[in-house]
């Protein structure tokens, strides 16, 4: 009888922990639909949907709850019905695999409830990623240096909306990134992988023994792009 009562006391001490921390609201359920496509319009099937609370802005966190789930289907369209809380921090995450960036759709749901029960994405576009294998070598000898830097953007897309309209301030989409990094004769050579949309151009700036800066435009138009400098 002890040892039953103690199993019982762990599942209702349990329950109340989660209850604090995240609050459903009782009878209630939230419909997320859209559709997803890559860069060539063309549809993207078995995208994971995940409607969440306590996300986070990046790649998610220890406090973050699902509230639902559900995949995209052959024509790139996805109809989730989903559990509901009133939370600041809502979202629907958007995820086809390592080879696509990732959508977040966010906002505040204690200001905010949809119409009808229906988040409606309408159209997302999820960007093909690349691999771009950079390796920078020095074949001219001790005593010579470059600084470069490689300027692209991301496949990453946060959009944040108070109620139907986006903040395009507290949005994060396609950020332009900057690499920076410089090679001397402590450290002569660089090699690395940048994961970047394919299609898309990186700008390649560099500059040898402090001279003029040179710059060259790369397009990124294979899945695995091996790039090799000397100087």
């Amino acid at each position: 009888m002890k040892l039953r009562f103690k199993y019982l006391f762990t599942f209702f001490l349990l329950l109340a922990v989660l209850s604090c921390e995240v609050r459903l609201e009782d009878n209630t359920r939230v419909l997320v639909e859209g559709k997803i496509i890559d860069q060539d319009n063309l549809p993207i099937v078995d995208a994971k949907i995940s409607v969440l609370t306590r996300r986070g802005n990046f790649s998610g966190g220890q406090n973050q709850f699902i509230l639902g789930e559900g995949y995209s289907t052959l024509d790139g369209t996805f109809s989730v019905v989903s559990f509901y809380n009133k939370d600041e921090d809502f979202a629907i995450e958007i995820n086809a695999g390592e080879n696509y960036g990732t959508y977040i759709y966010k906002t505040n749901t204690l200001d905010f409830t949809p119409s009808d029960l229906t988040f409606n994405l309408e159209t997302v576009r999820l960007k093909r990623l690349a691999n771009f294998n950079y390796n920078i070598v020095r074949t001219s000898g001790e005593g010579n240096s470059i600084s470069f830097r490689f300027k692209y953007n991301e496949g990453f897309c946060l959009e944040y909306y108070e109620g139907t309209t986006l903040n395009e301030l507290q949005s994060i989409c396609f950020e332009e990134h900057i690499l920076n990094r410089a090679l001397n004769d402590g450290n002569p050579d660089a090699e690395s992988v940048l994961r970047v949309p394919l299609d898309e151009s990186i700008e390649f700036v560099y500059t040898i023994n402090n001279g003029s800066e040179i710059t060259e435009i790369i397009t990124i138009n294979e899945e695995n792009y091996d790039f090799t400098f000397n100087y």
